[in-house]
Parts: structure tokens; sequence; C-alpha cells
């Protein structure tokens, strides 16, 4: 099912070729220009010392990687399937309501890690990359796991909510959480004692936490990884549960 899914994928890129390489071209830009610029004059250095343009770079492809990833999967699982579109077709084939969930999730995971790529070709161009190449592949290693279980939370929102209205208002505010909740673009020390806490325990967060850990002693935080997995495998059989609800309504 993954394959039909790329192959689909494939033809709405071919069919929207300019606009979507424009898009793709600008957002790493627009991105870098309107976050990476002017916090850099509010910041200037991370807590450690390190320039903050250096010190975020990461942040922003963890960032970058959310913006592609809701569309992908707002376009499935509400757009469809409020107007009973391509999401109905798919769920009566013969695979499970898990492998749907499971497919969709791995190839907009793929299709954010190229945009992902992309924009560290362009970010490259503007400042020197901060990591080196046993670094750069942990890093996809640990926005793969992000984007899953991000996608999971799009996924279940998109089930959950049947408004235009009510999920654009919680995409708003989970894009507030996902921007500056998660230490992405603001280290979790410059909030006030006990949210900061409340902020390093999101599942959101410890991705970019398992990074950061990495790049800074060295060390891989296995106990962290194996709950991100679990948490991913026990979310996509909710998922699966909720589709099944729905697609009976």
């Amino acid at each position: 099912m993954i394959s039909a899914l790329i192959n689909r994928r494939l033809w709405l890129w071919r069919n929207r070729l300019i606009p979507s390489v424009f898009l793709l071209f600008l957002l790493p830009i627009i991105t870098f220009a309107m976050i990476s610029l002017p916090f850099k004059n509010i910041i200037r250095f991370s807590l450690a010392g390190i320039p903050y343009d250096i010190w975020v770079f990461p942040g922003l492809l963890f960032v970058i990687s959310s913006f592609v990833l809701f569309p992908l999967i707002y376009r499935e699982y509400f757009e469809l399937r409020i107007h009973r579109k391509v999401l109905i077709n798919m769920a009566l084939t013969p695979h499970s309501k898990g492998t749907v969930i499971f497919s969709s999730l791995v190839v907009s995971v793929l299709e954010a890690l190229i945009v992902i790529i992309f924009s560290t070709i362009v970010y490259a161009s503007f400042i020197p990359i901060p990591v080196d190449l046993i670094n750069l592949i942990f890093l996809v290693l640990c926005l793969v796991l992000y984007n899953l279980l991000l996608g999971n939370l799009f996924i279940s929102l998109s089930l959950i909510i049947d408004t235009l209205t009510t999920m654009l208002l919680a995409t708003f505010m989970l894009f507030l959480i996902v921007l500056f909740g998660n230490g992405f673009l603001i280290e979790f020390s410059f909030f006030p004692l006990g949210l900061d806490s409340l902020m390093k325990a999101s599942p959101l967060s410890i991705p970019f936490q398992i990074y950061q850990k990495f790049h800074s002693t060295g060390i891989i935080d296995y106990i962290s990884i194996s709950i991100s997995i679990a948490l991913v495998y026990l979310w996509i059989l909710l998922n699966s549960h909720i589709l099944k609800i729905k697609l009976r309504q």
C-alpha cells in the first residue's frame, strides 16, 4: 500500500509541479527570514554560548517538517473524509485500518524528509551547518520519530473533529505549542519554573531532546527512544480504531 500511496503523491506533484517547487524553495527561506534573523537579534546566544542562528538550525528543521506534514494529513483525513472522497475508497481496500494509518504516515514522513533535505541545502548557503555526518544522520532519525508522533496527533485531530472552524482553531493552538513549547526556537530554561518541566515531558519535545543530548554529549537515550517508538505504535492502533468508528457513521 505504501508504494501505491507514493505513486499517488508523485502524480499530485507532477500535476502541480510549478507551484509545488516554488513553495518548496520559498518555505525554508521564509522560515529563516521570519524566525532565525529576528530571534538572532533578540537572543543572540544560547545558554551554552552558541550563536543563536547556529543553535536554532536543528529546531528550524523540526518546525519546517511540522509545516509540511500538516497539509498532507489534513487533506487525507479531514478534507477528503468530510467530503467522503478518497479516504473512504482507501478504507474499502483489503488492508487493515492500522495499515492504512501506518502507510499514510510513512509516505507523509518521506515527503517531509525530502523537504528537510532541500531546506538543509538552502540553509547551508546562509549559515555554517553545525553538525557532522553522524550528527546529521541522528538528526534525521529524530526527525522521523518526531514526524511519526506529530503525524499521529494530526490524524487524531482530523478524525475526531468534524467542523472546519473547530479544526482551524485546534490547529492554530497546536502550532503555537509546536513552535514555542518544544524547545525548537526557545530553550526551556527561558520559561518559568514548572512550565519548563511540563513542556519537557511532552511527547512531541522528546525527539528533539534526544537529539540535543546526543549532539552535546554523544550519548544515545535508548529509554526515551523506546518510549517514543512504543507511543507511536499505540497511537497508530488508537487512530485505526477511531477510523473504524468514523467510517461506520
